[in-house]
């Protein structure tokens, strides 16, 4: 077996929540081993829409409508770290995002949901509603079923594939080693530590952070954790490239820096992770009811990506009860957060800077009780 040696901490999982945690860490100078599973993996990371979006997190929960905004905040300065330690462009733009609605009952339900963001009183947070004779003004070739949207100017998308490369990179730049196409298979105590291994490979450090997308239920069970993720399958097309049509970011449609037009994304509770004809014919319609240009359009390829979701939708951040050193994080909104953990939740892993929106991400909160 190769050993690895010793860390200061051993990042299981090299998806965006992981990397961005290990980036923030790295940049404070801890010595920082990232372990990830196969290239071909069906991670979310490398399946996802590329939404920066804050207008309906938290909804429910005032803690996670704050850290959605605080992460969104502080994308710029991420987007800047990013090019200065990988050279990549993210490709981040901001300033209208709007989710489109057709019919009434969608207006209506969309209402009810941004009525509860907006009621937190965030400061800085403009999230509305709109009517159709407005929505024209900005997007004047909807469809006539559109009836409104919901808008915010904190909102906006960049581009997934090259957030996911850069933080791999500048992770790498900032003194920390990636280890890619491994599987961890043990999690062991060793002396006032412990013992990763994984595929031949052997490392120690006092801390682990678990932030293994659908594999983080395994991982993490041993050490008192719960069951706290579950995959939900979402599909998205692809357009060949077309001239500007969109002036702004939706939710469900949006162009990219090349000019392809992203249509998604489906909500499937399954563990299938391939594109279906049926998906696909969903989001074709939907698409051209919202925008009727897009069917003059080609669509040149489609994918499918795992979802990892947690029960109540709101992200996971904790120390297991039992074993001090061992961490678990999750989230469906990797690329949204993606400043904050790069930040804050770095930092209370490495220094025990507990940020106080922590309280509503606990683990145990999904625990069974007799």
């Amino acid at each position: 077996m190769t050993d690895l040696g010793h860390w200061d901490i051993v990042v299981v999982g090299g998806g965006l929540v992981g990397t961005a945690t290990a980036l923030g860490m790295a940049r404070d100078g801890a010595r920082v081993l990232v372990l990830d599973s196969s290239d071909t993996s069906f991670r979310a990371s490398r399946g996802n829409f590329g939404l920066v979006w804050a207008q309906s997190k938290g909804a429910g929960n005032r803690d996670y409508a704050t850290w959605t905004r605080t992460a969104v905040r502080e994308w710029r300065a991420l987007e800047a770290e990013i090019r200065e330690l990988s050279g990549v462009e993210t490709h981040y733009e901001t300033g209208l995002g709007l989710h489109l609605c057709l019919g009434e009952d969608e207006f209506a339900k969309r209402a009810e949901m941004i009525g509860r963001v907006a009621a937190h009183q965030l400061p800085g947070d403009d999230v509305r509603m709109i009517r159709r004779d407005e929505l024209l003004e900005i997007m004047p070739d909807v469809g006539p079923g559109v009836v409104g949207a919901s808008m915010s100017s904190l909102d906006g998308a960049c581009q997934s594939l090259a957030l996911y490369r850069g933080l791999s990179i500048a992770l790498q730049t900032a003194g920390a080693r990636l280890v890619s196409n491994v599987q961890v298979s043990a999690i062991e105590l060793q002396g006032d530590g412990y013992r990763i291994e994984a595929e031949g490979l052997r490392a120690t450090a006092p801390k682990v952070l678990i932030a293994a997308g659908l594999a983080t239920n395994r991982l993490a069970a041993p050490f008192g954790i719960p069951e706290i993720v579950r995959s939900q399958k979402g599909q998205i097309l692809v357009t060949e490239r077309a001239r500007q049509i969109l002036p702004a970011v939706t939710s469900g449609i949006r162009q990219t820096a090349e000019g392809t037009i992203l249509i998604g994304d489906t909500k499937e509770e399954t563990d299938e992770d391939r594109s279906t004809g049926q998906g696909m014919r969903q989001l074709a319609a939907r698409a051209v009811r919202l925008l009727p240009e897009i069917g003059n359009l080609r669509v040149v390829r489609s994918w499918a990506a795992l979802r990892v979701l947690t029960p109540d939708g709101n992200p996971v951040y904790d120390e297991s009860p039992s074993h001090p050193g061992i961490f678990v994080a999750t989230t469906h909104s990797g690329v949204t957060l993606a400043p904050a953990h790069r930040g804050p939740l770095a930092q209370w892993i490495m220094n025990g800077q507990r940020p106080p929106e922590f309280a509503s991400f606990g683990a145990q909160r999904f625990a069974k009780t007799n």
